[in-house]
């Protein structure tokens, strides 16, 4: 692929992604306007409705801007991806560190990655 702007050549980055699953949020979703505690308006739009909430897939939030909400992981260790903790702040990382057995000054470093705009606002 080539840049549609200047022609460049595109390379492709493979980097991690956080993922949400969403099926459960989903389902409670379907059954909400199942169950009448939602009315979608109008009415002809539960079809489309149902059909995003039925063939619903895992939702993507990581995004890799300088700005944004961070995602609440923070990796334990100076280097390693291997081992992280989700937490609302390094407080409670902390918190959640020690009681899995590491020493209280352990080296905690949060997720570069920013939530998606959607995911944030909701």
């Amino acid at each position: 692929p080539r840049s549609q702007r200047g022609g460049e050549v595109i390379e492709p980055l493979v980097s991690k992604q956080w993922f949400v699953k969403t099926e459960g949020m989903g389902a409670k979703a379907l059954q909400a306007v199942k169950g009448g505690d939602i009315q979608i308006v109008p009415q002809r739009f539960e079809k489309v409705w149902y059909g995003w909430l039925t063939d619903i897939r895992d939702w993507c939030i990581s995004r890799q801007l300088w700005w944004g909400h961070r995602i609440p992981v923070w990796y334990v260790g100076t280097d390693s991806e291997d081992e992280y903790i989700v937490a609302r702040n390094e407080e409670e990382a902390r918190t959640k560190a020690v009681e899995a057995g590491h020493p209280a000054d352990v080296v905690l470093r949060q997720e570069d990655d920013v939530l998606d705009t959607w995911f944030s606002s909701g």
